[in-house]
């Protein structure tokens, strides 16, 4: 799993919404991975069947390679080198895709690097697709293209909002969001609003937690849920895409309400570290609910690391949530074989390849995925909402320990 705060995640950047039904097994769908024109044609062309080198299709004839960048943990590297790529070969026999992968992300800064001083110099980076966590640095520095839908016809099948968060210098290829965990034999009717849950929390002493959040976005976007409580309309996109510490003040109702919780909170007050920390009380019936990634807690459940008995939940409003955006590189000689490549990626099938392998959400609207894996996901297939931007974030898990943890 790749990801922020020590998670799985996309784009802590990170992006951008389980089983909820009984799931002691994941079980991964056989598929076939049906082409997107890139005109946004109705899906064809069929991997099993013979390839295809047509430009409305892979967006040139002749044979080209383009360079694909992107890092993470090692399930990255094998949804890409296993799964999505040679399934793309069968499409487009004429399209090469380099995959350059980076452990951990540890050369992004390297490949950011490469790409601003080429930029500089007026040549080729020689990166045609990027996967990074600084999209927006690198958008507004002119190093990326900004995408519309004439270059990729599948674009409409993603959320506007999604589309907007980082500009339209990349598309969204898959996310997660923070949804609830929750035992189904305790808690037949689990809560559905965060006013509910809170209400619930209080009603069952000892039974809830969350991780410090400066260890774990599962437990960081369950603090910043509540501070949002304050928040006026007006300025939650400052929050969200900028800084001005002066707003924080509106963050008190929030440190309220959390420093209320307290006293229910398991053992009257503890708070373990890391996304992995709940879901151990969890499993172990220390607790009863808690808020987790959705991709962590379907690959414990897929796992056995969860017993069967545990559901997941999205809230209304929503938990915080994100994607991993995929962009194209401005000084790209082969754009229009780019642009394609993106394309397909966010063709029904393939996002179903991105859901089942990465136990997380699709990169488009929900409504474009296979009808059994949105009925299958049904709990969870909804939207989410936006972090708070990092300077917010540490603020925030700085206070949180004066405001809560102090008692």
């Amino acid at each position: 799993m790749s990801s922020s705060n020590g998670r799985p995640a996309a784009a802590k950047a990170g992006l951008m919404r389980g089983v909820f039904g009984v799931l002691s097994a994941f079980v991964f769908l056989t598929m076939t991975v049906f082409m997107a024109s890139a005109s946004g044609s109705a899906e064809s062309s069929s991997p099993s069947q013979s390839s295809s080198t047509s430009a409305a299709t892979c967006g040139v004839t002749e044979p080209v390679t383009i360079n694909f960048y992107t890092g993470g943990d090692v399930n990255v590297h094998d949804l890409w080198a296993n799964d999505v790529l040679p399934a793309y070969k069968k499409v487009c026999s004429n399209v090469t895709v380099n995959l350059v992968f980076s452990e951990h992300n540890a050369n992004d800064q390297l490949t950011f690097d490469k790409i601003a001083a080429a930029k500089q110099a007026g040549k080729v980076s020689g990166v045609d697709v990027w996967e990074t966590s600084r999209i927006l640095q690198a958008g507004e520095a002119g190093m990326l293209v900004k995408l519309s839908k004439s270059d990729i016809a599948n674009i409409s099948r993603v959320a506007p909002d999604v589309m907007a968060r980082d500009n339209y210098y990349g598309v969204p290829y898959r996310g997660s969001s923070v949804i609830i965990a929750y035992n189904s034999t305790k808690i037949p009717n689990p809560p559905t609003t965060l006013q509910g849950l809170y209400a619930w929390i209080k009603a069952h002493p000892g039974e809830f937690t969350y991780n410090t959040p400066d260890t774990g976005g599962s437990g960081q976007f369950f603090v910043e849920a509540a501070l949002k409580e304050g928040v006026s309309s007006s300025n939650m996109k400052t929050f969200q895409t900028s800084y001005n510490a002066s707003l924080e003040s509106q963050w008190s109702k929030g440190w309220q309400l959390l420093k209320g919780l307290n006293p229910y909170i398991y053992q009257k007050g503890f708070y373990p570290k890391g996304n992995a920390g709940t879901l151990q009380l969890l499993a172990k019936g220390s607790i009863n609910i808690t808020p987790a990634w959705s991709d962590m807690a379907l690959s414990y459940l897929s796992q056995g690391l969860l017993p069967p008995e545990i559901k997941l939940e999205q809230l209304s409003p929503p938990f915080s949530g994100g994607a991993a955006y995929i962009s194209v590189v401005a000084d790209s000689a082969h754009k229009t074989a780019s642009f394609a490549f993106l394309n397909w990626l966010l063709t029904s099938d393939v996002q179903a390849i991105m859901i089942n392998k990465m136990n997380g959400y699709p990169g488009v609207e929900w409504k474009y995925v296979p009808k059994d894996m949105q009925q299958k996901f049904a709990a969870i297939a909804k939207s989410y909402s936006f972090q708070f931007s990092s300077k917010f974030e540490s603020d925030m898990n700085q206070q949180w320990y004066q405001q809560v943890a102090s008692k």
